[in-house]
């Protein structure tokens, strides 16, 4: 991104966030399964919400292939948000049969 080569970084963040969702997070499913241990791809409202608002948030930032500093301090920013959320959040307890 400091040399002006935009294209190229944008291509390694989506290309990595595409490969984690498909293949990391199947794989940590089937993984699980084969250990015996309770792990699916049902994702829970909150789950879902955050997933959206940092796609949602990303490609609002990346869409005009231009970068600032305030767009990192925004993806900074909306990380610790993010993490912080994670962090106070109760999961519900699922019955398992």
């Amino acid at each position: 991104a400091m040399k002006d080569k935009m294209d190229i970084t944008i291509g390694v963040a989506v290309g990595s966030s595409t490969q984690i969702c498909l293949f990391v997070i199947p794989f940590s499913v089937i993984i699980a399964w084969m250990s015996g241990r309770p792990l699916d791809l049902n994702f829970a409202p909150f789950e879902t919400v955050t997933l959206f608002a940092s796609v949602i948030t990303a490609v609002i930032l990346i869409s005009d292939g231009q970068s600032h500093w305030l767009k990192g301090m925004t993806l900074v920013l909306a990380y610790f948000i993010l993490s912080a959320a994670y962090f106070v959040h109760k999961d519900v307890e699922l019955k398992t049969e």
